[in-house]
């Protein structure tokens, strides 16, 4: 017989599409669990392409085509995927629900994936050449612009820490924003030994400028203008977590990831968390599709003791 979906109590909820979550709901339905993904897009961040003119990308480790056997396989799967953004979610008893505009979910298990979005500069150009020269991930797409210019953009360690990484690849790297006490540091002083970095210590970025690809950077300061040119824009501002919707139920740190142990078990019996939402290390699509398969399997575990 079937049953409404609000009447139904399922296994497990996965909330988010990206690859942790699509990575998790598809190694949940192996497992014959009953599972139900809730998520606005399949793919997440996936969905957004790299290219640069006239530059091969092949060593780009493709997230889209890493993802797409999840995706192709939960677009099968209809019945274990709702479209649609959770409203609400809280433990009640010994259960999750979830509410969408309009169907509310009931489950034993659940695992948070919903990942995260880059810090904005908001000048223009930014959107326009998102992709296109414009990244927000170093370690993704450093490889492509072997002895090109590039710059850098941040005001913390990861900024240094990219500037780093591309000197070892960039003709130019162009560091904009990071403060001299960071400049002076250990790092900082490497990098500038360098040879290839110029820091532009109390600049900030006004614009990004360029036709069929980026050219060029616009810095100011209180009283200088330049324009840089570059190939590439680094954008290293950190990275926002969508985990407000979960603030009152979870454990998070200061920055508002989800904290999860080796198990990507929250502080919640039974809630799992897994990806970019978390207080893992690392931005990558690799590692949040091996966390979102760890945290099925956890989340497996955990039900069969429930049923034990």
């Amino acid at each position: 017989m079937t049953t409404n979906s609000s009447e139904k109590e399922y296994d497990l909820l996965i909330i988010g599409g990206g690859p942790a979550g699509l990575t998790a709901a598809a190694y949940a339905v192996r497992k014959r669990l009953e599972t139900m993904l809730i998520v606005e897009d399949l793919g997440g961040k996936t969905n957004y392409k790299f290219t640069l003119p006239d530059v091969e990308t092949h060593l780009i480790i493709d997230g889209e085509e890493l993802v797409s056997k999840f995706k192709s396989q939960i677009e099968y799967l209809d019945f274990a995927r709702h479209t649609g953004s959770v409203t609400k979610f809280q433990r009640v008893g010994k259960h999750f629900i979830a509410k969408t505009s309009d169907r509310t979910f009931k489950s034993k298990a659940a695992i948070i994936a919903t990942g995260g979005k880059p810090k904005r500069l908001k000048v223009p150009g930014e959107q326009e050449f998102f992709g296109r020269g414009v990244s927000y991930s170093t370690i993704s797409h450093a490889p492509i612009f072997i002895d090109m210019d590039v710059a850098v953009i941040g005001d913390g360690v990861p900024a240094l820490q990219a500037a780093a990484e591309l000197a070892l690849i960039a003709r130019k790297v162009n560091v904009i924003g990071v403060p001299n006490k960071l400049v002076s540091s250990a790092l900082g002083k490497k990098i500038k030994d360098s040879g290839k970095a110029e820091f532009f210590t109390g600049y900030a970025v006004k614009e990004i400028r360029g036709d069929a690809s980026l050219e060029t950077v616009v810095v100011r300061s209180r009283t200088d203008e330049k324009e840089i040119p570059v190939r590439g824009v680094f954008i290293e501002l950190g990275y926002i977590p969508n985990t407000a919707l979960f603030s009152r139920l979870v454990k998070m740190n200061h920055e508002g990831k989800i904290i999860i142990d080796e198990n990507n078990q929250t502080n919640v019996p039974g809630l799992f968390a897994a990806g970019d939402a978390t207080d893992v290390n690392a931005h990558q699509v690799v590692i949040a599709i091996g966390e979102g398969a760890k945290a099925a399997l956890n989340a497996y575990t955990y039900l069969l003791t429930l049923k034990a």
